[in-house]
């Protein structure tokens, strides 16, 4: 998963249309986009050839026609500027399933450079919910939270700050996603069955229980386990603003607050995202929770 992001970090446009484009690709090689773009770019900026050409294509977005049901829809990737090749990898990835989408790269954090403060993430959290909940699986442990967990978790309270501003959904990915073939279809379906209070939709069906279908791909879901992607309504960004700070890992205090109905969420089937890698594996964030397993 993707480390914290700051609200204010630079935004770049993906790339769309690359195929229709192929005749300007000789444009994109002067040192004047390279230069234009990279200059919008914070902590990953574009400085060679290819990214010029890619950043250029991304700049065209509005050739790609919005579906209705998306019209006003933003999405965001949370991404470390030492890693632009997660940057470049999500932003490929989601052009290729979703290239009416424009997204934005939120400069991602480092939670041991500059950790937050503890009044939005604690030091330590417990593992007690979710030894009640799955007793199989964990132990009630009290576990200091690593740097890569607290980063990650203040990188979505920024996100929500983004959100909460607004006036339409939020899309946001973290830079390890992948986006699937059923991206666009389960999305705007998605949207679609939605009703008026949803406050959360999570991109795939990933879940630490059994997920119940209440529409042709939403799921009412028992306990959501990922943050790799998911929309967020203003309000239920609001919301979680309220209840800082985050007392534990950012994927189970999300999955606990929906188990509590402090708002409406679900999860989709087919899944829109999933992660590059297999759980925990080569991953940015390090899990406290390891040894809290029984």
């Amino acid at each position: 998963t993707a480390a914290a992001a700051a609200a204010g970090g630079g935004a770049t446009r993906r790339i769309v249309g690359a195929s229709v484009l192929g005749a300007l690709l000789s444009l994109t090689v002067a040192a004047g986009f390279a230069g234009f773009f990279g200059a919008r770019r914070r902590g990953a900026a574009a400085t060679d050839a290819g990214n010029a050409r890619m950043l250029f294509l991304r700049s065209l977005h509005g050739l790609s026609k919005v579906p209705p049901l998306a019209q006003g829809l933003e999405a965001v990737a949370i991404n470390l500027a030492r890693r632009p090749d997660r940057w470049e990898n999500v932003s490929r990835s989601l052009g290729e399933q979703a290239p009416w989408l424009p997204l934005e790269r939120i400069d991602a954090v480092d939670g041991l450079a500059a950790p937050p403060p503890l009044e939005e993430v604690t030091a330590k959290w417990s593992t007690g919910v979710l030894a009640e909940l799955f007793p199989r699986w964990y132990k009630n442990v009290t576990l200091n939270m690593s740097a890569g967990e607290r980063g990650c978790c203040a990188s979505h309270i920024k996100v929500w700050r983004v959100a909460a501003n607004g006036t339409r959904p939020l899309l946001v990915l973290e830079d390890d996603a992948v986006a699937l073939p059923a991206f666009s279809n389960s999305l705007l379906q998605a949207l679609e069955e939605a009703p008026r209070d949803t406050g959360m939709i999570f991109l795939s069906d990933k879940d630490r229980g059994t997920p119940k279908a209440v529409g042709k791909v939403l799921l009412e879901p028992n306990f959501v386990w990922t943050t790799v992607g998911y929309v967020i309504w203003p309000e239920t960004a609001k919301t979680l603003l309220r209840m800082l700070p985050l007392d534990m890992p950012v994927d189970n205090f999300l999955g606990w607050c929906i188990r509590q109905g402090k708002f409406n969420a679900f999860s989709i089937r087919p899944s829109a995202v999933r992660q590059a890698n297999t759980w925990n594996v080569l991953s940015d964030v390090p899990h406290s929770d390891d040894v809290a397993h029984a």
